[in-house]
């Protein structure tokens, strides 16, 4: 459905014109469900396509500011879309402007290959999130806010990981404005306990004579 918008003019206006408008989370892929308003009052919002499609009354270079406001999830843009009527050689030809709506939040995987680490809990923020299979592989789903870092901790502190080598170890990543795979791949090593003999003295041992 098209909404019309108009702008002041003093002479007749042009026929009206149509444009589209895609929201998009990131390139490539349309988000459904942002409003588009022009005013104060929304005049339009994407379908499941990402696109919004504008019926606009004025004459060639008059513009309109528009805002986008995405749904929840998404950062809405700071800046207005500015929209310029210009009206093509080609009449049937849609004009289609592009705004982002990036997630406020990422997924982010990490693969954890842990060499001599098997049944180690994986630990975020303080709590289990995962735990290693007799191979020591394990694999974490988090959300994160881009541009933030996160660490995911092995802990050795479990009976039977006291000789384990390095301890706890921890692996810090940082998250892009982008979903993400990371790999997490500490290498243990085994400390055997020492085993200390005592000599026996050398020569002859003397005998006790019992009186």
């Amino acid at each position: 459905m098209g909404f019309a918008l108009v702008a002041a003019c003093s002479n007749p206006p042009p026929p009206p014109l149509v444009v589209r408008v895609l929201v998009q989370s990131d390139p490539g892929v349309p988000l459904p469900g942002a409003k588009l308003l022009y005013g104060g009052k929304t005049v339009g919002t994407t379908g499941s396509n990402g696109l919004a499609e504008l019926t606009l009354r004025g004459a060639d270079g008059q513009s309109f500011e528009l805002s986008v406001q995405c749904p929840d999830g998404y950062k809405s843009p700071t800046d207005a879309l500015s929209v310029v009527l210009r009206r093509l050689a080609e009449p049937k030809k849609v004009p289609v402007y592009t705004e982002s709506c990036p997630p406020t939040q990422r997924s982010v995987v990490v693969a954890i290959d842990a060499d001599k680490g098997p049944n180690l809990p994986v630990m975020y923020l303080g709590r289990e999130v995962a735990r290693t299979d007799a191979s020591g592989a394990a694999s974490v789903l988090l959300r994160v806010a881009p541009g933030e870092q996160f660490s995911l901790t092995l802990s050795t502190d479990e009976k039977g990981a006291e000789a384990l080598r390095p301890q706890s170890p921890v692996a810090t990543f940082n998250v892009k404005d982008s979903d993400d795979v990371f790999v997490f791949a500490p290498k243990f090593t085994v400390e055997h306990k020492r085993v200390v003999y005592h000599a026996r003295p050398k020569g002859p041992t003397p005998l006790r004579t019992a009186y």
